[in-house]
């Protein structure tokens, strides 16, 4: 049985460049001016940006000396005087068990002195 001649079945077209070539044959400025809208109300106003949480707070530690002060006051103290208690009870065997308490004592105070500061800039 003679082989068949399929070159001229399986011909392939190309479409030009020009003409509906896909999103890679578009200028950049055909791209640019797609993805920004032209109508004016359908650009939504965007709600002004309003330092909150914990970005709030480190800008606050950053340009209050005095408040970075109290905090790092409301990290040391309890953990100084939660050791300073048990060298006085001799009770040093159990430091690591009762951790918890200067470390809750202590993130209480820091967030209670950085609410304090945003109350009052408010």
């Amino acid at each position: 049985m003679p082989a068949a001649d399929l070159s001229a079945d399986t011909a392939v077209e190309v479409p030009a460049a020009g003409a509906g070539a896909g999103r890679h044959a578009q200028t950049e400025a055909a791209q640019t001016e797609a993805a920004q809208p032209n109508d004016a109300a359908a650009v939504v106003a965007e709600p002004a940006a309003r330092s909150t949480g914990t970005r709030a707070d480190l800008r606050m530690l950053r340009e209050q000396p005095a408040l970075r002060a109290r905090c790092v006051a409301a990290i040391v103290v309890p953990f100084l005087a939660y050791a300073l208690v048990l060298l006085v009870i001799g009770r040093t065997d159990v430091f690591l068990l009762w951790i918890w308490i200067p470390t809750v004592a202590a993130g209480v105070l820091f967030g209670s002195f950085l609410d304090a500061a945003h109350r009052r800039a408010a």
